[in-house]
């Protein structure tokens, strides 16, 4: 039971240790249990080097799964940074997303379930509908009707939403070709 205070010591020093780590530390740690394989070798005690040559693999297979989840970390916080940059580049309102531009006016509208997705799709006009009034009808040509709906097959789907946009916030001959 004497030991038991220090194990705990050293298990948090070592998990203290894997969120701390730096992949050059890794590589240099790898090349140091390479290198007392190779002292190893040369000891005269076959049974002393061959228990250490053993721990060394050992160490050297936990420095590699190490490497291998900073690795994986790094692409994940890669990419959460990227959504959180994507997330800053957007701001929603009149129940669509905009995407700000660098000189502070807004772009869009973008479907915001799209946008949601890690996609810039523009919403188009609603087919067969009056525009000429003070709001556009404008929907999303992916296609949402019936997301939520998956798993109910027996419930008839329901329409694509449509978002109805003040003309004002949308530029002159922003649907037609330019």
């Amino acid at each position: 039971m004497g030991t038991r205070p220090a194990q705990n010591s050293r298990t948090a020093k070592w998990r203290e240790l894997l969120y701390m780590f730096d992949a050059s530390s890794i590589s240099a740690a790898l090349g140091s249990a390479k290198a007392i394989l190779e002292l190893v070798k040369s000891a005269k005690d076959a049974q002393l080097a061959m228990r250490i040559s053993s721990e060394v693999a050992n160490v050297q297979g936990k420095l590699i799964d190490v490497q291998q989840q900073a690795l994986a970390l790094q692409q994940e916080n890669q990419q959460l940074r990227a959504e959180i940059e994507n997330s800053r580049s957007h701001v929603q309102h009149h129940s669509v997303s905009w995407r700000l531009r660098p000189d502070g006016t807004e772009d869009g509208p973008f479907c915001p379930v799209c946008v949601g997705e890690g996609r810039d799709m523009r919403l188009i006009l609603v087919p067969h509908v009056d525009q000429t009034r003070e709001h556009f009808h404008l929907y999303c040509p992916k296609g949402h009707a019936g997301v939520a709906d998956k798993n109910r097959p027996f419930h008839s789907p329901k329409p694509d939403p449509h978002y109805v946009i003040p003309k004002e916030l949308i530029p002159d001959n922003y649907f037609f070709v330019r």
